[in-house]
């Protein structure tokens, strides 16, 4: 106990051993269904096996996680990420062109950029041009995000052909959901340790009878893992403009997806400074650049920091300790990877709802007085969720700002590195139009 609390800092932190057992357990059962998911958006293009691909996903999900909680003694769970699947998969294979083989290359490199980013001052400089506000409206932009993935997952919301649409409520997925919501909360109400991981396991059972409880045909994997080729040959025969594209999409999308998700699940928590900034912030943007580097060359998608730590967080996990017992749950269940589709959609639903709604309380803490920090402010809210990215979030944010502040005449208040920021978030969506 004492070495864990010399390399962990638990009661320095407020947080006791149970609490980061309790938070690691929670992070992984919101985060498990994530493997099968990915797994089976990457089988096709890398004309795998899914369960083989499946294996793969879990152990480098448990990969990230260690590096996550060792380097920067956070409660964050990090794996393979959904969007950077759907990216690989439908811009780099199904738009440019790439083959599987031809754009792990761009990840490879995509996350060598990140490390130098997140180990040089430029880290800093980029995160600390970022008004305090928007800080606050991360937060809760993050949050809504939790809660309109939780919605979906459970079916009360219907997300087809970009459009949303209300699901059938009184189906028993959204019923399951509801009532996984009123089992937490009154848990929650009574300060029931544990009270998000009872509310996942009561609706997990209660959906069996009701059919949303899948039991899988095949329980054990084994550890068949699918390594992919790594191929440098053929990455720059598309032609430069879609290469220098989808690098500057990942590498943003990877520096501002784990920039967002550390402060607005942080910040809910009360874990930054008065500044909003986070104590290993930049430890832990440089343990997701290594695992995305080291997951490129087996054939995973960029990692990053999950949404759903929000719920380990709620538990009151607040060191690394939780992140590497997420990982060593990961690691564990890599022979076991079909039973990660057991937990259904509105059990996690019920824990994403309520953690996202804690969420929303930064708010509060914004000055709704003045366009040029409001409107900002309000993009990166709404943005998130309806854009389903942390990133477009933010760049929304950024543009905005300094396009109003040069318009108000206060172009010279404005920090350099914001006009650097907004630039680039520019030129990205000026790529993705002309490619």
């Amino acid at each position: 106990m004492d070495m864990l609390e010399r390399h962990f800092h638990i009661r320095e932190r407020g947080s006791n051993i149970r609490q980061e057992l309790l938070g690691g357990f929670t992070m992984f059962f919101a985060a498990a269904y994530l493997v099968v998911i990915v797994a089976g958006i990457m089988a096709p293009v890398a004309g795998a096996d899914e369960t083989a691909v499946g294996c793969l996903i879990c152990f480098f999900a448990a990969v990230s996680c260690l590096l996550t909680g060792f380097l920067s003694n956070l409660p964050f769970a990090a794996a393979p990420g959904l969007g950077f699947a759907l990216f690989f998969s439908q811009t780099l294979v199904g738009r440019y062109g790439y083959s599987f083989s031809e754009a792990l290359p761009v990840v490879f490199l995509s996350g060598i950029l990140f490390l130098v980013i997140s180990l040089t001052p430029l880290r800093e400089c980029l995160l600390e041009a970022v008004p305090l506000p928007f800080k606050f409206a991360v937060s809760a932009g993050v949050g809504l995000m939790v809660t309109l993935s939780g919605l979906i997952n459970a079916g009360l919301v219907t997300a087809e052909n970009n459009l949303l649409d209300m699901g059938n409520i009184i189906s028993p997925g959204p019923l399951l959901a509801f009532a996984g919501v009123f089992i937490t909360s009154a848990l929650l109400l009574r300060k029931v340790p544990g009270a998000v991981l009872i509310g996942m396991f009561c609706i997990t059972v209660l959906g069996i009878p009701f059919g949303i409880t899948k039991i899988p045909d095949q329980m054990f994997a084994g550890w068949n893992m699918s390594f992919a080729a790594f191929h440098l040959s053929g990455v720059l025969e598309k032609g430069a403009l879609p290469f220098v594209s989808a690098l500057l999409a990942l590498l943003l999308s990877d520096c501002f997806d784990v920039a967002g998700t550390l402060l607005g699940v942080a910040g809910d928590a009360k874990m930054t400074d008065n500044t909003g900034d986070l104590e290993g912030s930049g430890r832990a943007m440089a343990a997701v650049a290594v695992s995305t580097c080291a997951g490129a060359l087996a054939g995973v998608p960029n990692s990053v920091l999950l949404v759903e730590s929000a719920v380990g967080v709620r538990e009151g996990a607040r060191t690394g300790l939780s992140s590497i017992v997420t990982g060593l749950l990961f690691l564990a269940a890599v022979p076991f990877v079909p039973l990660l589709g057991l937990i259904p959609g509105a059990a996690t639903a019920a824990a994403l709802i309520v953690v996202g709604m804690g969420m929303m309380s930064g708010i509060s803490q914004i000055t709704w007085k003045h366009v040029e920090i409001t409107l900002p402010c309000f993009l990166i809210i709404v943005g998130m969720p309806f854009t389903g990215s942390i990133t477009d979030g933010i760049a929304l944010g950024c543009i905005s700002y300094v396009v109003v502040m040069v318009c108000r005449r206060r172009a010279k208040v404005v920090n350099p590195w914001m006009y650097v920021l907004a630039g680039l978030f520019v030129l990205m969506y000026v790529f993705q139009i002309i490619t």
